[in-house]
């Protein structure tokens, strides 16, 4: 991390929807609709997880549809600029960029996704999701807008 990100640490409601996420009491939008993954871990900048292979979101060459894996590089990033945001602060996606580098057929998708900077708008986050065999599927990166937090 550079920048800020390393001196900010979350507190209070930020810190408990972290801990909340890893331990399965909280769940946030659209979580439950579209099935995505958890955190299993995080720290301020740092967050990780995984998420099941599921082939419900296979398109028809039995490999999962790309559309569905943006979806999950989204939430992932979103995970880590949340762990570096105050509870006075919140976050919208402004640009994410997703590269496919193997399909992903079966398994697990194992990710790390890392605020590499933050300003005092934006966050810049990469994150990269492995397969079973510890290759690469898939990489992101995205902005963060740094936004007033919303009552919710």
């Amino acid at each position: 991390m550079s920048g800020d990100a390393a001196n900010t640490v979350p507190i209070g409601r930020q810190a408990q929807i972290l801990d909340g996420l890893v331990d399965g009491s909280v769940t946030l939008p659209p979580m439950d609709a579209l099935g995505l993954s958890r955190p299993t871990s995080w720290e301020p900048g740092r967050v990780a997880g995984e998420w099941a292979v599921d082939p419900a979101m296979f398109h028809a060459g039995g490999a999962v549809f790309g559309g569905y894996l943006a979806a999950l590089c989204d939430n992932a990033c979103a995970y880590a600029v949340r762990s570096i945001l105050a509870d006075d602060e919140g976050y919208a996606t402004a640009d994410l960029g997703v590269t496919f580098l193997r399909p992903v057929r079966s398994g697990r998708l194992r990710w790390e996704a890392t605020v590499a900077h933050r300003g005092k708008r934006i966050a810049y986050v990469e994150a990269t999701f492995t397969d079973d065999d510890g290759l690469p599927a898939v990489k992101t990166r995205a902005v963060q807008l740094i936004v007033p937090a919303s009552g919710g």
